[in-house]
């Protein structure tokens, strides 16, 4: 993918460059050269350019299908996390229901009945 634009041409590349290792300053205030050095700042290699415009259409295609994948989960990841809200919710209405006391009302008192002593009778 390349364009014309000021007198010059433009193209998207990817490079590639041994690891501890980084570009040269330009000339060009702000930009980079493909000359790589070490940490010391001694050369060490050029960069490998490779055209960017595939690794673009890689990501672009990988977003857009994760972006399907999204939509298409997205009703049954709703669906799940409601029947666990609703697992949990009823779980803590039990729970709720054992742990809170019962208020108990007293209506009368009663004194308990007591058997009636048997009589003594005459012989």
């Amino acid at each position: 993918m390349d364009f014309d634009w000021d007198d010059w041409t433009w193209e998207l590349m990817l490079t590639k460059r041994p690891p501890d290792t980084h570009f040269s300053e330009s000339s060009t205030p702000g930009w980079k050269s493909p000359l790589v050095r070490d940490h010391d700042n001694t050369l060490v290699t050029q960069a490998v350019l490779s055209d960017g415009t595939k690794a673009v259409l890689v990501l672009l295609g990988t977003g857009a299908a994760l972006g399907v994948a999204a939509v298409k989960a997205a009703p049954h990841v709703k669906s799940g996390l409601v029947s666990l809200q609703s697992k949990l919710r009823r779980r803590g209405e039990d729970i709720t229901a054992v742990e809170a006391p019962v208020s108990l009302t007293v209506v009368a008192e009663v004194e308990p009945e007591q058997p009636d002593s048997p009589r003594l009778r005459a012989v």
